[in-house]
C-alpha cells in the first residue's frame, strides 16, 4: 500500500526497539528520539497525553450488557450489514487466532468472533463486546486511532500508548454512512503481536467497503419504499415545501418552496439531498419517537411515513408562508416560464391514455427519478419531454441518449465526457458528457436495459451523489439533473438473470409510469392517423387524403408490434405511395392488409386489437414480421426500421417464432 498522509500505512517489526525507546521517553517527558516512530502513532501518543489517558491502564472500560442491547438497537443496519462479514472473515482468518469485531461510532465493541482461546485472551484488557476502545479512554489503538483519524490503522505492539495492550496487534478500518459519509462504525481485526501480518489492513479495508455496500443496497430497498409510500403525500401539498427523510434523517427528495437562511433563521439547513437533520433521526428500537429536536422544527410540519407497522422516515411540510421565513424557487425551476400542459399534446382520449396522462402529470412535478415501462414505438420519449416540460426542471436542457443505440466504449464516453488524450481519436481539450449537458435540466436515458452492466455503477453514483468524472480524468464535477429512464424490457427479469443491478433499479423506479401499447389504445388509431395527414399533406404540399373502409379495417384490425413508430412509418409510406387523392388498401403492407381480412365482429366498434384472441394476435405480428424481414432481403436493420422496432427486439421476436415453429 502507498504511503499516506499519515506517513506508511503497515508498521515494520524491526522497528519495534526504536518505538519501546521512543515511547519511554515519550511518557516520562524527556526528549524523544523520532526514528522509527510513524506520524499517525506519535500524532496519537499527543492526542493522548493531551487527553490525560494513563499510560498504565490494564484493560478497557465496559458499557453494561444492557447499554450494549441499546447500542446494538440503534446500530441495527450497521451490525445487520456486518454480521455476514465477520463471518466470512472469521473462516478465513480461522487458523491465525485472530478476534474480528465491529464497534460502534464512539468505539464500544457491539459485534465479536474468535476461537474461545483467543477470546479468553481478549477479555484479559476487555477486547470483548461491550468493550470501549475509544483512543482518549485506552490510548492509542486501532479501534480508537481509526476513529480519530477517520481513516484505516493497523497499530502493532510498542505503538500501543497503554502498557498492557503492547502485547497485541491490530488493524481496523473505519465504516462511512454510503451517501452522508457520516461514520457509522469500525471493522477490527486484533491478535497477540506474534500473529501480525501486513495484509490484514487491506483485509479490513475491503470488508468495510462490503458492509458499506450492504447498507447502501438495503437503504436503496428502503427508500425504494419510503418513496412509494410517500407519493400522494407530495400530491396532496403539492402547493407546500416537502423534505422527505430516511429512519436517519437523511434530507432524500425535496419539492416546493423551503425557508432558507437569514436573519434569525440561521440555523436552517441547505436541503440538500444526502444532508442529515437533527430531530427526524428515529430510533432502531422504537421508530416512533424523535431524539432531538431543532429550533426551526415545528411539531405540526412532521408526517411519519408508514408501511405496515414499520415506519420508514419523515416527511415535512412546510407551508409556504410559514412566519419568519423568506420561501425561495425550488433548485432548477425557471420563476418565469408558465407550466403548460405538455400532456394535452400526446395525441388521444381514449380511457386507458387518460388514465396514464393524469398519472404523468401527478408524477411531473415530483423530484424523482422516473421509470418509464413500455413496448418499443409506444411514445417513451415524448412523454419524458412532456414530463420536462411540466417539471421544476423546465428552464434546463433536456437531453437524451439512446443506451441500445452505441457501443459500450462509445456509451461511456457519450454519458460522462472524456478529457483530452483518454483515448485514441479523443478531441483536444476534451468533451462535456451528456449528464454534464443536462445539469440544471432532465436527462433521458432509453433502453436502459440495454446498458452494459460494467457500466452500470457508474450510472448509480451519478444518481446517488450527483458526480460524473469524465473518462481518463481523476477530478469530480457535480451535476443537478432530473433523470428519466425508460425499458422495453422486463427490467426485473433482466436482475434476475444477472444482467442488470437491482440497486441501480431501485433508484430509477422510484416512481414508474407504464405506457400502454397501440393494440390497447385502438380508438386513438383514428386520430393519430387524421394528424398524421395533416402533417404529411404540409410535408409533400398535397392536400390531405381520404381512404376507404378497407383501408380502416386494416389499420384497426393489425396488431401494431411497432406501436405508434410504425403506425406512422407505415402511414407515411401509404401516403407517399398513393397515386391519388385516395390511399388504396394495395399500398399497404402485405401483413397490414390482410388484417382487413378479420370478419367485421372481431373489429366492431373500433376495438379490435381488444377483441381479438391472443393467438390470433400472435398470428398476425409474426407474420408482420416475417413479410418485413422477406421484402427487406433478409436485413434486419432494414427490416427493423420498416416494423418501427430495434434491431435487438427484432431479434428476440424472431428468436421466438423459430422457437414455436419447432416441432
Amino acid at each position: 500500500m502507498p504511503p499516506s498522509q499519515y506517513g506508511p500505512l503497515i508498521p515494520r517489526i524491526g522497528d519495534e526497539p526504536l518505538v519501546a525507546s521512543a515511547w519511554e521517553h515519550f511518557v516520562q517527558n524527556h526528549a524523544m528520539p523520532t526514528l522509527g516512530v510513524r506520524k499517525v502513532v506519535l500524532d496519537s501518543w499527543r492526542r493522548c497525553q493531551k487527553e490525560s489517558v494513563d499510560p498504565g491502564s490494564q484493560r478497557a472500560p465496559g458499557a453494561t450488557r444492557q447499554r450494549v442491547h441499546q447500542l446494538t438497537q440503534q446500530n441495527r443496519d450497521l451490525c445487520d450489514a456486518a454480521r455476514p462479514v465477520l463471518g466470512s472473515l472469521r473462516d478465513l482468518l480461522r487458523e491465525c487466532g485472530s478476534l474480528i469485531m465491529l464497534t460502534d461510532p464512539h468505539g464500544t465493541i457491539l459485534l465479536l468472533v474468535g476461537e474461545n482461546r483467543v477470546r479468553t485472551a481478549g477479555e484479559g484488557i476487555n477486547l470483548a463486546i461491550g468493550g470501549d476502545w475509544n483512543e482518549a479512554v485506552i490510548g492509542t489503538n486501532a479501534i480508537g486511532t481509526a476513529i480519530a483519524m477517520r481513516t484505516p490503522v493497523q497499530i502493532h505492539a510498542c505503538e500501543h500508548f497503554c502498557l498492557d495492550v503492547k502485547r497485541w496487534t491490530c488493524a481496523a478500518a473505519p465504516v462511512h454512512d454510503p451517501v452522508s459519509g457520516v461514520l457509522l462504525g469500525v471493522i477490527n481485526v486484533s491478535g497477540v503481536k506474534e500473529t501480525f501480518h501486513g495484509h490484514t489492513l487491506g483485509l479490513v479495508m475491503s470488508s468495510a467497503r462490503l458492509i458499506a455496500g450492504e447498507i447502501a443496497h438495503q437503504d436503496a430497498v428502503r427508500q425504494s419504499r419510503l418513496l412509494s409510500c410517500s407519493m400522494d403525500f407530495f400530491t396532496r401539498y403539492g402547493s407546500d415545501g416537502l423534505v422527505l427523510c430516511d429512519c436517519r434523517g437523511r434530507i432524500i427528495r425535496t419539492s416546493g418552496p423551503l425557508p432558507h437562511a437569514g436573519g434569525a433563521q440561521d440555523d436552517l439547513p441547505s436541503w440538500v439531498p444526502g444532508e442529515q437533520l437533527d430531530g427526524l433521526q428515529l430510533n432502531q428500537a422504537q421508530a416512533s419517537k424523535l431524539r432531538r429536536h431543532p429550533g426551526w422544527l415545528k411539531p405540526e410540519w412532521r408526517h411519519p411515513v408508514r408501511d405496515q407497522d414499520e415506519t420508514l422516515g419523515t416527511l415535512l411540510v412546510i407551508p409556504a408562508a410559514a412566519a419568519g421565513f423568506r420561501a425561495g424557487p425550488s433548485p432548477g425551476a425557471d420563476a418565469h416560464s408558465p407550466i403548460e400542459d405538455a400532456f394535452a399534446d400526446i395525441l388521444g382520449h381514449s380511457e386507458i391514455l387518460e388514465r396514464t396522462k393524469a398519472r404523468a402529470r401527478r408524477i411531473a412535478m415530483l423530484d424523482l427519478p422516473v421509470l418509464l415501462e413500455g413496448e418499443t414505438g409506444a411514445g417513451k420519449e415524448l412523454f419524458a419531454r412532456a414530463l420536462h416540460c411540466t417539471s421544476q426542471w423546465r428552464g434546463g436542457p433536456f437531453v437524451a441518449l439512446n443506451c441500445g443505440a452505441l457501443t459500450r466504449d462509445l456509451l461511456a464516453s457519450e454519458l460522462f465526457g472524456y478529457v483530452e488524450g483518454a483515448f485514441t481519436g479523443a478531441r483536444r481539450g476534451g468533451l462535456p458528457g451528456k449528464f454534464e449537458q443536462a445539469d440544471g435540466g432532465t436527462m433521458f436515458l432509453d433502453e436502459i436495459g440495454e446498458m452494459p452492466l460494467e457500466m452500470q455503477p457508474h450510472l448509480l453514483r451519478v444518481l446517488q451523489d450527483g458526480i460524473v468524472v469524465r473518462l481518463g480524468d481523476t477530478r469530480e464535477r457535480r451535476v443537478s439533473v432530473r433523470l428519466i429512464a425508460a425499458s422495453n424490457r422486463d427490467l426485473r427479469r433482466e436482475i434476475a438473470e444477472g444482467r442488470f443491478r437491482e440497486d441501480l433499479y431501485h433508484r430509477l423506479c422510484a416512481v414508474s409510469l407504464q405506457l400502454p401499447p397501440l393494440r390497447d389504445r385502438p380508438d386513438d388509431i383514428e386520430t393519430i392517423v387524421g394528424h398524421l395527414n395533416v402533417k404529411l399533406a404540409e410535408k409533400y404540399g398535397c392536400k390531405p387524403k381520404t381512404w376507404g373502409a378497407a383501408v380502416s379495417q386494416a389499420l384497426l384490425g393489425y396488431h401494431w408490434p411497432g406501436n405508434i413508430r410504425e403506425l406512422r412509418n407505415v402511414f407515411e409510406a401509404a401516403f407517399a405511395l398513393s397515386d391519388d387523392d385516395v390511399i388504396d388498401p394495395s399500398v399497404l403492407p402485405p401483413a397490414i392488409a390482410r388484417a382487413a381480412e378479420i370478419p367485421a365482429g372481431e373489429v366492431s366498434g373500433g376495438r379490435s386489437a381488444g377483441s381479438l384472441s391472443l393467438s390470433r394476435l400472435a398470428d398476425l405480428e409474426k407474420r408482420a414480421i416475417l413479410d418485413a424481414v422477406d421484402q427487406s432481403c433478409q436485413n434486419m436493420a432494414a427490416a427493423a426500421r420498416m416494423l418501427g422496432i430495434s434491431r435487438s427486439t427484432l431479434y428476440t421476436k424472431l428468436a421466438a417464432i423459430r422457437t414455436s415453429d419447432d416441432p
